[in-house]
């Protein structure tokens, strides 16, 4: 069993290494379909869209004229236009802070500031505002999927076709629509790109931790098998000739006379010393091959982006079964992935304990799951892995997610 699970481990870092390549190049061709959560591409986006908004302030207010109280209203309800865009700006960008609600807020921050475009159109007469559609047409990808972005992009750009052609009666009214709908789609494309880019380098740091973590259990795992070939050869080689070693002395201290017993009687007890030495060392190898999995855990959770990973694993737990630390070692990557995937959650904990006979394994998260469990391919193969142990796999969205996986425990001295 230790020498299959071996091989196994050993063909799961090979696939890393031939799957490597392949998914980093198809990440290009993946639309954004989920809320990003990349804080350099949000960054980017803020200090962009605040030194749109500072422009756009400067020059509608800077043209109003403020002599009549009729134009003051105006004013006040011009600079209440552009305050509401810059609120619903910076909840559309700020850091995640309650996972649950977060994609409510920031797509109603959108709809807020794609009101306020339409309210200071209709109060001001300056082209400048469309600056601060094209910063909303940017922002856009981050939180829709590719399609519904595209088509905010196309309602931006309809809106500022109606108010030239039909509210503000331009001449060229086509021409600047045209000039106005290339920077909506040029910060559109830009924002996918910046996107896909950054996207591509996390899922490279994913992989490359997953492939150090591979390399970590492997490791360990040879050592354990190591430690095992080794104290089962000195108990079946070096303990059965010390045996019958032991034996022959015996039959002739019964059967010399004088100095010669003497010897033999001393070589005799030697060689008893010596087979309890080499239980005592066979004994203290197989109490000590256990498996752990701290090293490949630490490497799995290290720098995990956006995601607080608590550990509480019970430090008198042995593991002696190969198989069996693999299956919680794959569970516990499964659940990292799914929960940065799926979830938006902020933290994970991961407790390992020891309850009646059973290994208990807990993984939960607080993000916002589905209550209907859709069992894909990552699941489905987490409990084909559980089941090879004879464990048992149960899964719970009533708050958050949790995986709890039971495997009957055995710890072999």
């Amino acid at each position: 069993m230790h020498r299959n699970s071996n091989r196994d481990l050993s063909h799961c870092a090979q696939g890393h290494n031939s799957i490597y390549t392949s998914r980093i190049t198809l990440l290009a061709q993946k639309g954004c379909t989920t809320l990003y959560k990349n804080s350099f591409a949000q960054n980017l986006e803020g200090i962009i869209g605040y030194l749109s908004w500072a422009m756009v302030c400067y020059l509608t207010l800077n043209d109003q004229p403020t002599d009549t109280f009729s134009g003051q209203i105006l004013l006040f309800a011009i600079v209440a236009g552009l305050l509401l865009f810059i609120v619903g700006f910076y909840f559309a960008t700020r850091p995640q802070v309650s996972p649950k609600n977060d994609i409510v807020i920031r797509l109603s921050a959108i709809f807020i500031q794609f009101i306020a475009i339409i309210l200071i159109r209709v109060l001001s007469d300056s082209g400048v505002v469309v600056i601060l559609s094209v910063a909303l047409a940017a922002l856009l990808p981050m939180y829709l999927n590719q399609l519904s972005a595209l088509l905010g992009v196309l309602a931006l750009i309809l809106v500022d076709f109606w108010f030239n052609q039909w509210h503000w009666h331009l001449q060229d009214a086509l021409i600047w629509t045209m000039l106005a709908a290339a920077f909506h789609l040029f910060a559109f494309r830009m924002t996918q790109r910046v996107i896909q880019e950054q996207e591509a380098r996390d899922e490279i740091a994913t992989l490359n931790r997953e492939l150090i973590a591979t390399q970590a259990l492997l490791e360990e795992s040879s050592k354990h098998s190591e430690r095992m070939r080794i104290s089962r050869d000195l108990h079946d080689g070096l303990g059965h000739h010390l045996t019958a070693l032991i034996l022959k002395l015996q039959y002739l201290t019964y059967t010399t006379e004088g100095d010669t017993k003497n010897d033999i009687t001393e070589a005799y007890d030697l060689a008893r010393e010596l087979l309890q030495d080499v239980r005592s060392t066979v004994h203290q190898m197989r109490e000590q091959s256990t498996v752990s999995f701290n090293d490949a855990l630490d490497a799995l959770i290290a720098q995990v982006p956006d995601i607080d990973i608590k550990l509480n694993l019970d430090e008198d737990i042995k593991i002696t079964d190969v198989a069996v630390t693999e299956a919680l070692f794959r569970s516990i990557q499964e659940a990292i992935t799914n929960t940065l995937k799926h979830s938006k959650a902020t933290e994970i904990s991961i407790s390992l304990s020891k309850v009646d006979q059973n290994l208990r394994l807990i993984i939960k998260d607080n993000g916002k799951a589905k209550h209907t469990i859709i069992e894909g391919n990552g699941l489905l193969g987490m409990q084909e892995r559980v089941q090879n142990v004879q464990g048992q796999v149960q899964l719970d969205s009533t708050d958050g997610f949790s995986i709890t996986i039971n495997i009957p425990y055995k710890e072999e001295l």
